[in-house]
């Protein structure tokens, strides 16, 4: 029970580094290599991206939410996410984790990209453009996570981030840090990480984010319940998720959830914050999809293959 409450406070008192860093932050559209800050897997944006405190039914994709959730990952997996996002614009991930039995803990590691194509570039006002440019976005990072007094887990990631726009390039190292704890309470878990607290790409700060919220399991967990709150330190923003998870049978799964925040965005559609989705799994395979809309730019799909080794 110490132990728990300990790890309980170590979470709350997570959020002081960033606080002191927001300080320093420049506002929105400040930061470098914004993509960091899309999130990546379909089944957490299924559930409005409130995650970082779930510690079931985990693969390598959990180092883009809570780097201490892969502590939780019981069987060497590979994972491979695809969005198609906007005009000429495609995210995606590839993860592979391999839990380290005889040293404890868990290994992984993954390729975060964004690519935006057909960029046109003109010197004067002309209809046809002089050139086509494209901007490439890559972040390769290492994860490692272990548990600690039985509920406690930790996490961390280093991370290497490139970008290029036409003739500028960027480069960047980082560090993601990860909490989570299984309370004393049955099915309620706690979790907080720190993303992309690192050097500058360029002339700009990495997107700093904090995010840290509760997960809850009921009825023999087919049923899932999160909340998260997102602080996007460097962009002095903040959205706030809730999310569901209910396993119909135990190959199909529904999801649903809803980020709130999306009004200063300014994208016209009370929509802008939904996630919805699907997720099967047979024997090692899963695959999950979701939907999200957001309003006057069109409304993106995003599907995660998953596979499990015994």
């Amino acid at each position: 029970m110490r132990r728990s409450i300990l790890a309980a406070a170590v979470l709350a008192f997570a959020v002081s580094p960033a606080a002191a860093l927001g300080v320093l932050s420049g506002g929105p559209g400040t930061s470098g290599a914004d993509f960091l800050t899309i999130g990546v897997g379909a089944r957490q944006l299924g559930m409005g991206s409130a995650f970082s405190a779930v510690d079931t039914g985990l693969d390598a994709n959990a180092v883009n939410w809570n780097p201490a959730g892969l502590a939780f990952v019981d069987k060497s997996n590979v994972t491979a996410s695809y969005s198609s996002l906007f005009v000429d614009q495609s995210q995606g991930y590839f993860g592979y984790a391999a839990p380290m039995k005889s040293v404890g803990g868990t290994l992984a590691a993954g390729v975060n990209y964004l690519t935006v194509t057909n960029i046109e570039n003109r010197a004067g006002d002309s209809e046809s453009p002089d050139a086509v440019f494209s901007n490439q976005n890559y972040a390769a990072s290492v994860s490692y996570a272990r548990i600690f007094a039985e509920r406690v887990a930790g996490g961390m990631s280093v991370k290497y981030v490139r970008t290029e726009l036409d003739t500028l390039k960027g480069n960047a190292m980082a560090l993601d840090f990860g909490a989570l704890v299984r309370t004393p309470v049955n099915g309620l878990t706690a979790g907080a990480s720190l993303k992309n607290l690192g050097s500058n790409i360029g002339p700009d700060s990495l997107p700093l984010n904090f995010q840290g919220g509760l997960a809850y399991k009921m009825f023999d967990s087919k049923l899932l319940l999160a909340t998260d709150a997102h602080w996007l330190v460097t962009e002095r923003r903040m959205y706030w998720s809730v999310g569901g998870e209910y396993w119909i049978s135990p190959n199909l799964a529904a999801r649903g959830g809803y980020q709130l925040g999306h009004g200063a965005d300014q994208l016209q559609s009370s929509l802008v914050g939904l996630g919805a989705g699907l997720g099967v799994k047979f024997s090692r395979f899963s695959m999950d999809y979701a939907f999200l809309p957001y309003g006057d730019l069109g409304s993106t799909h995003r599907v995660t293959f998953g596979l499990r080794f015994e």
